[in-house]
Formats: structure tokens, sequence, C-alpha cells
């Protein structure tokens, strides 16, 4: 179920409770000590048995599950990354570490990433979904824009 309007007045909740935190590891430091208890949908909310939450490499998630399992930055040049796709080898054990994430989620998947990003590193734009999104089936995936293409070209002025 939907609940935008839930989700909205938790966005606009969890956005004033940064705006008084000057660094981003002083927010999360804050945040892992002491984690909201609400949930957003009944997806966040912290099960005191797991704790708050876990930051994890694909690599050392192998045999674990959780409830919810987040992917980001699943956009081409990143998952699969430009630097381990020189085989077709290399590319299929790109695509085996999709799998071995996605599967690590008991009831709850999301897969993000950005619309647009400069890469540094590449000195290019990357701005295409992941290849092995599309092999997802439609009926599996619910799309969510948070930014509309407007609102995220005005951001470029």
């Amino acid at each position: 179920p939907d609940d935008y309007p839930k989700r909205l007045k938790d966005m606009e909740h969890f956005q004033g409770m940064t705006e008084r935190y000057r660094s981003l590891e002083r927010l999360l430091s804050d945040m892992a000590l002491e984690p909201p208890t609400d949930s957003v949908g009944g997806v966040l909310a912290v099960d005191p048995d797991e704790g708050p939450l876990v930051l994890s490499t694909i690599h050392s998630a192998k045999g674990l599950e959780w409830h919810s399992v987040f992917i980001i930055w699943a956009l081409e040049g990143r998952f699969p990354s430009y630097y381990n796709i020189d085989t077709e080898e290399e590319l299929e054990e790109e695509r085996r570490l999709l799998y071995v994430a996605a599967t690590r989620a008991k009831e709850n998947l999301f897969i993000t990433y950005p619309i647009r990003i400069f890469d540094h590193g590449l000195h290019t734009v990357l701005s295409r979904p992941s290849q092995f999104i599309e092999g997802i089936p439609e009926e599996l995936l619910e799309p969510v824009t948070l930014v509309d293409e407007e609102e995220e070209r005005s951001w470029e002025s």
C-alpha cells in the first residue's frame, strides 16, 4: 500500500532532524546510537533483536538475511563496475553478486540509483540504470521517482 501522506510527513520530520547537524558523520553516528523507532509503511521499524542498521558489502553478506535490503548505486558503470567487466566471466561475476545481494532480503528489496552522477574516476557522467535491473520482470518492480526530470534539471542551473 502506498501511503504517500505518511511518507511525506516522515521525510519532513527526518529533514527537520538533519538540519541540526553540521556533518553527515555526526548525524549517522547519532542515528546509530539512537535509531528512530517509528516505521515508514511498516518497512523501517527497528527490530530489537536485529539492531537498528547493518551496513554490509555484498561479499560479507553471503549466507545472511535481513528483513529489508537496500542495494544502492545500481547504475551502469557502478554495478557492474566498469573496472570489473573486461571479460564475460567478470560480467557474470558481477551479475552473480547482484543476485547474492538481492537474495539477502526476506521481505523487502530496494534497488536504488541516482538519475545522474559525475564519476570522477572515470571522468564521465553516469546516467543509465544497471543492465542487470533490465532483466527483472516488470511485475516485480515498483518504480519510484523522488525527483522529476524538470526539478532535476533546475539543480544544474
